[in-house]
This record gives structure tokens, C-alpha cells and sequence, in this order.
């Protein structure tokens, strides 16, 4: 085990001779069967302990973390000291992200009793990020990055231990964050009808990326990638407005459609997020009942206060509003209380089910519910007549599928 101090008390790993020099030799030999981790140590107790306690007596208590974390360490592991308070441990010839982890916990558990230091208990409240390396293309900065974004990420998810994005999706978020900067997304539409005439009442906003290689991003891959590096602001920005200056000219032929748009848990993160859409309303001269937002339950469900809170603002000022994906997760009732959507859009996989007896009661309660709610019962997912059949049933007032349109840019919809 060898221990590399600090250069300066203002240092992290990146920068430093010692460590650059190590993690690179390290990461010449990375694999996916012989991975390097990076582990960084922070305690969110330092800065507080350092003011009731003072620094000498805080050096103490991070001298025995130190020894600490030595003894949870193997023969090769290299620890790096940094003069801002975090430890920084080197894991070479790892089996796995498991193997990272296993080893995260061990050190946890050598820090989890309090540290007794001049006659006081002190606890340190360690956070671990850990950045898995399993090629040799990676730099020992770009490592050390992931790292401590997986610390600010389980700092503020209120978690001990988080593990980093893998080098190559990293890679892919700064290909994200460019095409958002250049406009490089695509948006296409899929329409939404009543039931039973199928007159198109609305379209939704279906966002789609193709890299720079040709190949396209899924949504249920690329739009959590944005949350989690903190773009959902940005991309919803870039949805509204886009969207709203395509639907125009739709909305100008018939002024009775709408457009939906989708809005994740992070998007209510923006405390300026109803400021923003009903700008992008004004920017485009559209009227507010020409938008429909939809939100899932989760992302209801992530804090229903504030979320409910501005979903009122936004259904006050004329916008619409609806529940997405309704039965997809873990369905907690009550919340429908509390939000003035006029909307349900039942999850496909009810309709894709719907020749199961018990899944068609469901869907037919679910249907019901909407109805006494004042609400109006949207079916996803219809792709065959069979489905179509079912939601007629159930009583579903609007369906969207490929039954009656698959997904398609704005013009296809303007011809």
C-alpha cells in the first residue's frame, strides 16, 4: 500500500505529479476483467468539526481516519491524502464494479464507529464516490472527475456510497450537452384521438437523438443520462421551445389541437419552471390550452407539494395538464387529490395485456376512476384493432398508438 500526501493544501488528485504518475502507470493495464477504481472519501462533517473543535484537533481525528482506511486496504492499493479534507484510495486488479463496491462498504465500516479524539466522540459522516475504469483510454483527470461527481451526487441524494457513470457514457453526455448547445435533437409527433370517431385532438412531443456515428440514442437511455448530469433544465428548455415553434403553424390550421409535452421529476428542480413555460407560450403566440403538460407519478410522486403546487400555477393560467404512464409504478392514490389534471393516460402495458381477463378489469377500473374524478381516460399503446376493441370497452375516451400514427417529424403531419 503506498500513501501519497498532498503537494499544497489547495490540491486535489488531478494536478498532482504523484498521482498522475500513479493512476496512469495503473491505468495501462485497466480491463474489464483486471478494472482500476477510484475511490474518493469525503466527509461532510469536516468543515462543522473544524469550527466547534478546532483544526489541531481535527487533524487528530483525520490522522486515525487515515490509519483507518489503511487497514481496510490490500497490498497494491495506493492511498492519496488531499489537503482539502478527502482521502482518495487507488483499486487496481478489481473483478467488478462489485468488487468496487465491496471494497467502498469495507471502508465505511472502518469509519462508522466515532472517532475519539482529546476526550470527544466525533463523528465524520463519510460519503464514498467510486469511478470504475475498465480501458486504458481513460486519463487519470477524467477518473478523478467521475469520482467526485459520484460524491456530489450521493451528497445530495442524502446516500453514502455512489458509483459513477461509465467512462464511455461520459463520453456520450458531452456528445448530449452538445448537440442540446447546437440544436442537434430532432422532435416527432404522434397523434392523439377521440374514441370511437378517432378525430385527432392532440399530438405529443417525442424527442429523439442520433449521435454523431449514425446511431440512435433510445429516449429510455438518453433523457435519464440528461437528468442525472444535470440537464434536465436544459433539455426541457430546448422541448418548449422547439416544440412550440413546429406546433404553430399546426395549431394556426386547427386551433382546437394541442401539443403534449412531457416533463420529468428534475425539470420541477427549476424554480422558474412555470415562469419558463408560459414564456415559451408568449415567445410563440400560442394560447395556454394549445399546451399539454404530462407527469408521470413518479415525477409527481418525487415531492408532491411543490410539484402539485406548480402544476396548479401552470392548470390556473389555462395550460393542461396530465398524469402519463398511470399504473406503471407503484400507485399511490391519494396524490390525485391534490393535482388539477383533467387528463389519465393509462400505461400500455394494460392495453397490451388487455386479452387477460384480470388486466381488462383493470383497465376498465382504471377507466371508471378517471371518469368519477372528472377526468378523461387516455389508453397508450393501442397498436392493433383487438387493443382498440378493449379500450372501447373499458370506456377510454382518447387512445394513442400506432394504430392510428407512428411517431413522425412535423411536416409529415402538415402535408
Amino acid at each position: 500500500m503506498a500513501l501519497i500526501s498532498p503537494s499544497s493544501s489547495s490540491d486535489t488528485p488531478a494536478g498532482w505529479p504523484a498521482y498522475e504518475a500513479s493512476a496512469a502507470q495503473l491505468l495501462k493495464s485497466a480491463s474489464p476483467n483486471a478494472s482500476l477504481a477510484l475511490l474518493q472519501v469525503h466527509f461532510r462533517q469536516r468543515l462543522a468539526l473544524a469550527a466547534a473543535h478546532g483544526q489541531p484537533l481535527t487533524e487528530i481525528a483525520f490522522d486515525e481516519a487515515e490509519a483507518r482506511i489503511v487497514a481496510a486496504l490490500r497490498p497494491g492499493d495506493h492511498l492519496l491524502r488531499s489537503g482539502h479534507g478527502d482521502f482518495y484510495v487507488l483499486l487496481p486488479r478489481l473483478l467488478g464494479l462489485g468488487h468496487a463496491e465491496l471494497a467502498a462498504q469495507r471502508i465505511l465500516r472502518e469509519l462508522e464507529s466515532p472517532i475519539v479524539a482529546g476526550g470527544r466522540h466525533l463523528h465524520l459522516m463519510p460519503t464514498v464516490g467510486a469511478a470504475l475504469a475498465t480501458e486504458p483510454g481513460e486519463s487519470p483527470t477524467s477518473l478523478q472527475q467521475r469520482a467526485s461527481a459520484a460524491v456530489v451526487h450521493a451528497v445530495r441524494e442524502g446516500e453514502t456510497i455512489a458509483i459513477a457513470r461509465e467512462y464511455t457514457q461520459d463520453a456520450m453526455v458531452t456528445e448530449l450537452r452538445d448537440a442540446l448547445s447546437r440544436n442537434a435533437l430532432d422532435l416527432v409527433y404522434q397523434p392523439i384521438v377521440t374514441l370511437p370517431e378517432q378525430r385527432v385532438v392532440g399530438y405529443e412531443a417525442l424527442a429523439r437523438w442520433r449521435r454523431g456515428d449514425g446511431n440512435e440514442v433510445a429516449p429510455s437511455v438518453f433523457i435519464p443520462m440528461a437528468e442525472d448530469a444535470g440537464l434536465a433544465e436544459e433539455l426541457t428548455r430546448w422541448t418548449l421551445q422547439v416544440a412550440l415553434r413546429e406546433f404553430v403553424p399546426l395549431q394556426r390550421r386547427q386551433p382546437e389541437l394541442y401539443c403534449a409535452i412531457n416533463l420529468s421529476a428534475r425539470a420541477f428542480d427549476n424554480p422558474a419552471l412555470c415562469e419558463q413555460v408560459l414564456a415559451a407560450l408568449a415567445i410563440w403566440e400560442l394560447p395556454p390550452q394549445s399546451l399539454m403538460i404530462e407527469v408521470t407519478e413518479t415525477a409527481v410522486l418525487h415531492d408532491v407539494g411543490r410539484n402539485a403546487s406548480a402544476l396548479q400555477r401552470l392548470a390556473t393560467e389555462g395550460v393542461r395538464l396530465a398524469i402519463d404512464d398511470f399504473g406503471q409504478g407503484y400507485s399511490s392514490l391519494g396524490y390525485l387529490r391534490h393535482l388539477p389534471a383533467a387528463i389519465l393516460k393509462i400505461d400500455q402495458s394494460f392495453v397490451a395485456d388487455a386479452a387477460n381477463p384480470r388486466t381488462r378489469a383493470l383497465l376498465e377500473a382504471i377507466s371508471g376512476m378517471a371518469h368519477r374524478l372528472g377526468m378523461r381516460a387516455v389508453a397508450e399503446g393501442v397498436e392493433t384493432e383487438a387493443m382498440l376493441g378493449a379500450v372501447l370497452e373499458a370506456g377510454c375516451d382518447h387512445a394513442q398508438g400506432y394504430l392510428f400514427g407512428r411517431p413522425a417529424p412535423i411536416s409529415y403531419w402538415l402535408r
